[in-house]
């Protein structure tokens, strides 16, 4: 059993203070007040047997005529007469004698039985006056000689106080009883705390606890209206409290958890002494780069230090906000220092980074778009323009020379706008605005048929066109002439970057699967070219992206926009399918599409 300080501290005061009070009062009894009234009593029976011999000198015959009556005025004061010649208490020379009981009360008394043989002055013994204290029972004896005309005569007066004793007794007795019935009392009243002080205080000390550890499916019982019940009362309902608080707080946490896991910011909190206390993904993900990128820099190149950053911060608690600019991402960084409203000092400090890496590739690309664009446009112009002033000019001498500087002005302007139907083409699936005009189509043929419009292009690069596909027929719902720009990008890719090689075989191979466990067509152009760059495969699908920009130094490179691949990427995508890449740097690039069988019409 728990036992609660409170409770036996209230006991303990109590019990002292009662025991205190009742140990004072018998002592106080024991000590002055039985001893005052033991004195009184002896003072006053002494007084009387006084008044008697002062009689007995005074009026001897009064004494002898009533000291019968004499002996009745108090029962424990007794008188008795005897002649001079008195020789001990078995004398029959008694002329009235003590009762027989007084005489054995006074032989055990040797001071009395000493002085019975009287001389000429009287003697005076009182218990009390015995240092030694020799006597258990009280008592007063007087002997006082007189004498009348005919005889000499010897008062003797004894005063027995043993009613004292009893009374003492009778007080011992009620002592031990009130003694007895205080413990009993005082037992009483511990059970009484115990359960009505001690017992609710530790109900309310195990529930405190268990509200500590967030459980709060108990509930204190409440009797009564005294001021534990209150606080009883009080409990529950911060038990309540505390319940709703701590839901909203967890669900809190929860959305905050969640906001910080799904955000796209990095967030890192420190404290004063630059201890990382919270992170987000984002953020563990931002601080590894960071000091992966660190480490590989030597101490002569220029990198921000985060750690020289923060340490401004605290020292002059003001933001800052910065860029770095790593080998593969770019981040826009905000150190934000938390002070306190009222005392200023500093609590901790935020960094928040944002990605921009997108962004910042994406602003390359645009540049490098619109200086592949204008590159790509400004080469036919100037064909345009000097052919057709050729012609106008008359340069061309022979009907056969100007066909044929008017059949490149056609092939320029024909290149002009296949590149800027390209770009109304991406912009418009870009937007969502793309219809797909589907039909029934033999993939067998269809293939065969594409294939063997690169027949010429591949035999001036030197490439050999494979095709590899099932015998049964393969049919699919699709729209051919949004499916003729697709191939048409990939195969034109593929040759061209096979061409660049000097391997010896050099094979694009159009593949055709038929996975009806898959529910799916699958179409892939292979190639054994130079392959894409493993950082940039991420990317090829992007618009404006070219994946290795030293191909412009090529003849066969010299015409791409970079908008290609993307446009690729939602027509098939239009078509509810996806595309995949596998590729290995100087072996070949492999691009893998997924149709879906099922596609319906429209």
């Amino acid at each position: 059993m728990k036992i609660n300080v409170v409770a036996i501290r209230i006991w303990l005061i109590t019990f002292g203070i009662t025991l205190f009070s009742f140990i004072a009062t018998t002592v106080f009894y024991g000590v002055f007040y039985s001893q005052q009234i033991k004195e009184n009593f002896m003072n006053d029976f002494e007084e009387i047997i006084i008044n008697v011999e002062r009689l007995a000198l005074a009026d001897p015959h009064f004494l002898i005529e009533n000291i019968e009556s004499i002996n009745n005025l108090h029962s424990s004061i007794h008188f008795a007469l005897a002649t001079d010649d008195f020789d001990s208490v078995t004398d029959e020379e008694w002329f009235y004698s003590f009762p027989a009981d007084v005489l054995d009360i006074m032989e055990n008394k040797p001071d009395v039985i000493q002085n019975l043989h009287p001389q000429d002055d009287h003697i005076h013994i009182r218990s009390d006056q015995d240092n030694e204290e020799r006597y258990n029972i009280p008592f007063v004896f007087h002997i006082q000689p007189t004498s009348t005309e005919e005889e000499d005569l010897i008062l003797f007066s004894y005063a027995d106080l043993s009613f004292l004793i009893s009374i003492e007794r009778q007080m011992t007795w009620v002592i031990t009883g009130l003694t007895v019935l205080h413990l009993l009392i005082a037992a009483y009243y511990y059970m009484y705390l115990k359960k009505n002080v001690s017992e609710p205080i530790n109900a309310m000390t195990n529930i405190a606890f268990d509200f500590a550890r967030d459980d709060f499916s108990h509930q204190l019982p409440i009797s009564g209206r005294d001021d534990l019940s209150e606080l009883a009362m009080a409990m529950n309902k911060m038990g309540h409290s505390l319940e709703t608080n701590r839901t909203v707080v967890k669900q809190e946490k929860e959305l905050l958890a969640h906001i910080m896991d799904n955000i796209e910011t990095g967030i890192l909190y420190y404290d004063s002494e630059l201890t990382l206390l919270l992170s987000n993904p984002v953020g563990d993900l931002f601080l590894t780069q960071y000091q992966i990128e660190k480490a590989a820099f030597s101490n002569d190149e220029e990198f921000v230090d985060l750690g020289d950053q923060l340490r401004e911060v605290i020292a002059q608690k003001k933001i800052r906000e910065f860029s770095i600019e790593m080998e593969e991402s770019y981040h826009d960084v905000t150190i934000l220092p938390l002070v306190d409203d009222f005392t200023e000092d500093l609590r901790g400090i935020l960094i928040s980074t944002n990605d921009q890496t997108k962004e910042h590739r994406l602003d390359k690309m645009r540049v490098d778009f619109i200086n592949n664009i204008s590159h790509e446009l400004r080469t036919p112009l100037v064909m345009v323009q000097g052919y057709s002033e050729a012609i106008l000019d008359d340069v061309a001498e022979s009907t056969e020379e100007k066909k044929e500087m008017a059949t490149i002005i056609r092939d320029e302007s024909q290149r002009m706008n296949r590149m800027v139907n390209e770009m109304l083409d991406l912009s418009r699936m870009e937007a969502g605005y793309i219809e797909l005009q589907k039909t029934e189509v033999d993939l067998n043929s269809y293939l065969r048929t594409l294939l063997f419009r690169f027949d010429k292009m591949a035999n001036e690069s030197e490439v050999s066109l494979q095709l590899d596909m099932p015998k049964e027929d393969v049919h699919l719902v699709m729209d051919k002439d949004k499916m003729d720009q697709v191939f048409v990008n990939l195969i034109n890719n593929a040759i061209r970057h096979t061409s660049m090689t000097d391997k010896s075989e050099k094979v694009v191979t159009l593949q055709l699967y038929n996975e009806q466990d898959l529910n799916e067509v699958v179409m892939v152009v292979k190639d054994t070219g130079t392959g894409i760059p493993e950082e940039d495969v991420p990317y090829i699908f992007d618009r404006f992206f070219k994946a290795d920009k030293s191909r412009n130094n090529y003849s066969f490179n010299a015409n791409g926009t970079g908008i290609g691949l993307s446009l690729v990427q939602n027509i098939v995508e239009a078509h509810e399918g996806y595309i995949e890449v596998e590729s290995t740097l100087g072996k070949g690039a492999s691009f893998l599409i997924h149709l879906p069988i099922e596609t319906g019409e429209g």
